[in-house]
Parts: C-alpha cells; structure tokens; sequence
C-alpha cells in the first residue's frame, strides 16, 4: 500500500513538473498575410451549425438550412512574432442578417491565449458597430487587436472565428472570404510582407486610368471625414462599378466609432459588392506588384504638405496636414533617377485636383501604418448583392412634391431622412445632378475615367411629411431658362439607392398684350401733291451726347459772354 502511495505521489510530481506545452499551430504563415478564401481553407476549420458551399464565389460558408446561428473557427495559424494585427472579409449579408468576426492570439511571453476579442456586428443593411474589448493580455482599438504590454510582449499564434446570424425568415448571410494580417514595429522583428499571388516582372512605369473624386465637393457634413469611403468608391469604380462615394460612406458606416475610417468596415463594404478583398501590412514593392497586376491600391497615410509640419513631409499633399487619411495610388515611374508614384488624393478641392505625383520616399515615410487596402477582381457566381440600385419614377402628387415609386409601389421618404441619416435604419442621403449642366474649372486628362460620381452634385432636396420628395423645379433650375433632366439618388444606409430622372420646366411669365384702341375714323384722301425732295438726314451724335449745331452755339455764347465781362471790367477802372 506503501509502495502504491509513493508511485502514485511520483507520478503526480512528475506531471506537475512537465511543462504545459503551448497548442501546435496548425498551419504556419509566410509573410503577414493569411487568407481563406476556398471551400477547402474553411473546411479545414470546425464547423459549428454551418457548411462549406463550392458553387459560391471560390467557394463559401453559410448556416445550415433550418439553423438561426452557426459558427466557423479556423485552424489555429502559426506566425512570426508581431504586436498588431487586423481582420478582414467578405461576405454577403441579405437584408437582416450579419455577422461577427473575433480572433484571439498565443501570447508567447505570457504562455496563454488571450480571450475572445470581436471586430463588432457587420452587416450592410442593419446597424453596424465596432466593439473596442480588451481582456488581460490584449485589446482592441476599432479595427486594431493590440497585445498589451510593454516589455516587448508579442503573440505567434492567430486563431480566427466568424459567427453568421440568419434573419427572420431564415435567410443566411454568406462569408465568402476571411483574412488576418499582422505586423511588429519593435526594433529588429519586422515582419517582411510577402505578395499574396503570382508576382509579375515590374514595367518600367504604369499609369492606371483610375478615376478621381474630391471628398470636399460632396455632401457637407461628411465631406472632412469621409476619405476612406471616397477611397473605396475610387477602387470600386476602377474596377467598373458606378458608386457613389455617399452610397459607400452609408454602408461602412461604423456606429461606435461615430465615423468612416475603420479599416475593416471600409474593405467588408467593397466586398458586399461581390469583390475578392483583404487588407494587409504591406510595402511599396507589394504596391508596386498591385499596380503591375492593373489594380491600384488604398493606403493609410499622415503627412503635412510643408516642410515645417509636424507630420512626415509630402510635397504637393493635398492636404495640408492630416493625422489620418486614405489616399489611392494609381501609378509609379522613375524620373531622372528619383522613383514617384501616382495618386488620387482625395483631400483635394475639385476631382481633377485629386491627381497628384509624390515621392515615393516621401509618401513611404508617410505611409507610417502600413494598411493597405486590396481589391481584386468580382468573384463568380455571386448572388444577387445587397447593396443594389433601384430605378424608379417620380410621379407629381401635387405642387411641387413627387412620390418615387419602385416597381408601382411608393417609397416613403419621411421629412427626417437625411437629418436621421445614420441614426435610423433606411434613411440616408439624397443627392442630384443636372445633365449637362456641369462647368469645369480643370476638365480631367482622357487616360482618367469618368463616372456619375465626376458630376456637381446638390444635396437640397428632402423628404416632407407625406413621404415624398419636395422638388421645386425653379429653385432646382436657378438661373436656366430652358428644361433640363434632374438625376437623383436617394441612397438609403440599408445599402439600396433610389435612382430617378425628372425633366425640369422653367416657369414662363407671359407678358400681357396691349390693349385694343379704336381705328381712327376714314377721311377723305388728301389731294395728290407733288412729292417732296427728301431732307438730307440729319447728323446723329452718340446717345445721351449733344449736336453739333449745339455745342458750336454754346461756344459763340462762352466767347460774347467773355467780352462783355472784359468791357465792363475795363468800365469799371
């Protein structure tokens, strides 16, 4: 009984004393990027009420049919030591339905995993949120997971979940792609970004025909912030999508953050459109690989324009100085021995203005984050996506007001509906054009495309209180005095734009005739005479001037008047 004790209490200190060995990481990372994109990436992960799809895009999750939640956890991925890391998606989120993102981390110089950290809800016709969490060993900034500490902490391991939320009736959303990326700023661990895809020989220069938005010319009270909206609506357009930089800053709209600059919001946004999208901790090389590839590419810069700024000099920024901001690059070429690269800055006053040529040391000095926004091409076999365009017709409901109908039904559109515009669900921005009416003070070069978006937009038209749209063709026309096609766009933050067109009349003020007078009585005909020989005409002078018979006559009158005034002066002597 003795001998079993002390086998028993040995085997017990044995196993005290046998170190708890960290969970194997089941796929290791090259670079900084990992994407799962496949039926079989998601496959290989644990599948909770949810299945993996093939016929979707490169393949895809959704819940199982009947199921209201499901969840999908990855494999846990190894990495290279690193302090940041940032998810993305893309994911397609039916109308009431969402999902949630959340990751945790192996943090190596705690020995343990830190909890549970989430993105926040997304969905592109529900109200979005980021969650900014934190646990014991790691928080999160918006869209940022931070490990804490500062001894040097880092993590090496990733494990990713997304959880999928059906609506009401039972529709699933689709997640069609997933991806971390990861960085480390402390001395000697930079991680080396690697390309994700096939690298190409490098042209000597590649100069996109991207276009350009001015975030300054659109709707006013978002106009300061909405960089990274107008940064995706230029990426989304260069890919052939005819966005509104409004319709993107509805839908990437995060509710606690109270604005549009969250990394992961803004590229889920492009991806609702159907879009193979990711971010990454990238370099100038990667962008450079972008550009080779015909995609350009949305980057996080700070810089000041001048030289005593108190951010990383840029000459020639748009701005003046900026402690955040998204910007397109659109090209890179070497002259006289000094690399460029080509953007579309959209802090610029007029969309023209938007194309800029910096530095590329300058703008990688700039580039202090390191985000870069990817957008490939359209995945195949999308479903119908949810942030959509309705045609419509506006139809007279009285003076001045029109009820804008969707396939023979009325669109209510409350008298609150731009004031409310991110507060409650379907309300939003109302925007319009005049065709043809457009002056431009900087027409664009031919290599740069146009869309809708290039055109001057209004936003003065509201909702009234029986749910129409209160339009006022003379207030709408101004000063022209012949029709013209008004274009609207209501775009709801549900992810649906309202697109009408109405043909504007001016108001005609008739001018009243003259009233009738009476004939003049008949007479007798004068006696026929001999026609007299016709006056020489008379001299004109300029309007408003004198004759010369006039002036010559005031002259002789100055000149006697004179001579009068010398005689009696002499008299007087």
């Amino acid at each position: 009984m003795k001998r079993f004790a002390a086998i028993t209490l040995a085997l017990i200190m044995a196993l005290i004393c046998v170190p708890v060995m960290a969970e194997k990481a089941d796929r290791e990372i090259e670079g900084n990027l990992a994407v799962f994109t496949t039926a079989e990436d998601f496959a290989a992960g644990t599948l909770e009420n949810v299945v993996t799809d093939e016929s979707i895009g490169n393949g895809a999750i959704v819940l199982k049919e009947g199921e209201s939640e499901g969840t999908y956890t990855s494999v846990v991925l190894g990495t290279a030591p690193f302090e940041y890391m940032v998810a993305s998606w893309g994911a397609d989120t039916p109308k009431g339905t969402w999902i949630e993102v959340s990751a945790r981390a192996y943090v190596d110089m705690k020995k343990g995993w830190t909890e549970w950290l989430s993105w926040g809800k997304w969905s592109d016709s529900v109200k979005r949120g980021s969650v900014s969490g934190e646990c014991d060993l790691a928080y999160m900034d918006t869209d940022t997971f931070t490990i804490s500490g500062k001894d040097g902490e880092t993590a090496s391991k990733i494990q990713l979940k997304v959880t999928l939320h059906a609506n009401a009736d039972g529709v699933s959303p689709t997640v069609r792609q997933l991806g971390v990326t990861y960085k480390n700023t402390l001395e000697g661990q930079y991680i080396t970004p690697v390309y994700h895809g096939e690298t190409v020989e490098l042209p000597e220069k590649v100069l996109l025909d991207t276009p350009a938005y001015s975030q300054m010319v659109r709707e006013q009270s978002i106009a300061g912030s909405m960089c990274s909206a107008t940064t995706i609506c230029t990426m989304l357009n260069d890919r052939g999508e005819d966005t509104l930089p409004e319709e993107i800053a509805l839908i990437d709209y995060d509710s606690d953050y109270d604005g549009f600059g969250n990394w992961s919001f803004s590229v889920a946004a492009a991806g609702s459109y159907g879009y193979d999208v990711y971010i990454q901790y990238a370099d100038l090389d990667i962008v450079r690989q972008e550009l080779a590839h015909g995609y350009s590419v949305g980057i996080s810069v700070k810089y000041s324009s001048g030289t005593n700024g108190q951010y990383p000099y840029l000459e020639n920024g748009a701005a003046g100085n900026t402690a955040g901001h998204l910007i397109t690059i659109t090209g890179y070429e070497t002259i006289d021995g000094v690399d460029y690269f080509y953007s579309s800055d959209s802090a610029a006053g007029s969309d023209a203005g938007c194309l800029r040529r910096y530095r590329a040391d300058q703008l990688d000095a700039a580039w202090s984050a390191k985000v870069a926004y990817i957008i490939h091409d359209k995945e195949e076999n999308i479903s119908a996506c949810n942030p959509n365009r309705v045609e419509c017709e506006l139809v007279s409901a009285g003076e001045n007001e029109y009820t804008l109908m969707a396939n023979g039904e009325a669109v209510q559109i409350g008298k609150n509906f731009t004031s409310a515009k991110w507060k409650s669900d379907g309300c939003g921005i109302i925007a319009y054009y005049l065709e043809g009416e457009d002056v431009s003070e900087a027409p664009m070069p031919e290599n740069v495309k146009t869309s809708d978006a290039n055109h001057t937009f209004r936003y003065t038209v509201k909702g009234n209180e029986n749910g129409n749209l209160a339009i006022k063709p003379t207030a709408i026309l101004g000063g022209l005095k012949k029709p013209a096609t008004m274009h609207i766009f209501v775009m709801a933050n549900n992810g649906t734009t309202y697109t009408a067109s109405l043909e504007l009349v001016p108001e005609v003020t008739e001018t009243p005739a003259p009233a009738p007078t009476e004939a003049p009585a008949e007479s007798e005909a004068p006696a026929a005479t001999a026609e007299p020989a016709p006056a020489e005409p008379a001299a004109t002078e300029p309007e408003g001037g004198l004759s010369t018979g006039a002036i010559v006559g005031i002259i002789a009158a100055v000149i006697v008047a004179a001579a009068v005034i010398i005689i009696v002066g002499k008299k007087k002597k």
